[in-house]
């Protein structure tokens, strides 16, 4: 039978695999200025200092043996990243949080991009370490160093150039009913084990065998809670409510007549419906948020190691 953590997390590997379908099919007219992928991760410097590319210290990329499938990731190596993926999976994993995938937020993509798997060996700088095995702990979408050094990778072994276009992606806005259902949470107060969030607070979930299928928040803010629904919205989450306190609060699944309590499947066209925001008096409401999409304006195959 299917665990609740495991039904969860089916959603994310579905997302992967649906990430994988053609890109060169959305090739798109635009005039903006070609940014390398390099260049991009210094765009916040100002404008008389010059950011210095985070890069891995060593990389491997060759062409994957026949048969060999696309979307085998492995983030979570203690001194780099292996993986087997398309070179469009990886500026994928470069530019966007993984929950905001979709097959037109890169256009304009030679059909090698989607198409060919490569076996990708990238080890961290000894320097880099200490901060590559911290973001290593958070979740996907906070991992800002293995972001920036997949960027350089790509401006140096594929000489990646873009531009930028704007788009817009189906999500939810989070609201605030007359009276929140949430409990202020006690400064210092000490955290139970379980999935750490960006502001510090603490995600657990139901334990197997349970006879309710709830997520609890431990001193959490709701811009920490928005960033962690698209695990089970499968679409961005914007932070409505005005709310900036740090919360304990308790989620339950509202569906009784699922037959996996938990499950969110990517068909689902409301993922959210299926849990009880009302008794926190919180509400989701469909929405059209705006994004940005990549256009390839120069790409070619990975360099020889």
């Amino acid at each position: 039978m299917m665990t609740r953590r495991i039904a969860r997390e089916l959603l994310i590997s579905v997302v992967v695999s649906i990430a994988i379908s053609p890109l060169a099919a959305f090739a798109q007219e635009a005039t903006a200025t070609t940014l390398t992928a390099a260049a991009t991760s210094s765009a916040s410097q100002s404008q008389d200092t010059v950011a210095k590319p985070m890069v891995f210290d060593v990389v491997s990329i060759r062409p994957a043996k026949p048969g060999a499938r696309g979307g085998d990731l492995r983030l979570t190596q203690p001194d780099g990243y292996m993986a087997t993926e398309t070179i469009g999976i990886t500026i994928l994993l470069a530019y966007f949080p993984q929950r905001s995938w979709g097959r037109d937020r890169v256009q304009g993509a030679p059909a090698w991009v989607d198409q060919d798997s490569y076996e990708i060996a990238a080890k961290v700088s000894d320097a880099d370490l200490p901060e590559w095995t911290r973001q290593n702990n958070l979740q996907p979408e906070q991992k800002v160093l293995f972001q920036q050094m997949l960027q350089s990778m790509l401006a140096d072994r594929c000489k990646l150039a873009f531009h930028r276009v704007p788009g817009s992606v189906s999500g939810y806005e989070l609201v605030l009913g007359k009276h929140p259902h949430l409990t202020a949470s006690t400064p210092g107060a000490k955290l139970p084990p379980g999935m750490k969030l960006s502001d510090g607070g603490v995600m657990v979930d139901s334990p197997s065998g349970a006879a309710e299928e709830e997520m609890h928040f431990y001193n959490t803010t709701m811009a920490a809670f928005v960033e962690y629904l698209p695990r089970i919205a499968g679409g961005r989450v914007i932070d409505k409510t005005g709310l900036a306190g740090h919360y304990d609060f308790v989620l339950p699944w509202a569906d009784q007549n699922s037959e996996h309590p938990g499950a969110i499947y990517p068909n689902d066209p409301d993922p959210l419906s299926h849990w009880d925001f009302n008794s926190l008096d919180l509400r989701t409401q469909n929405v059209k948020t705006p994004i940005d999409n990549l256009v390839i304006d120069h790409i070619e195959r990975p360099s020889e190691n």
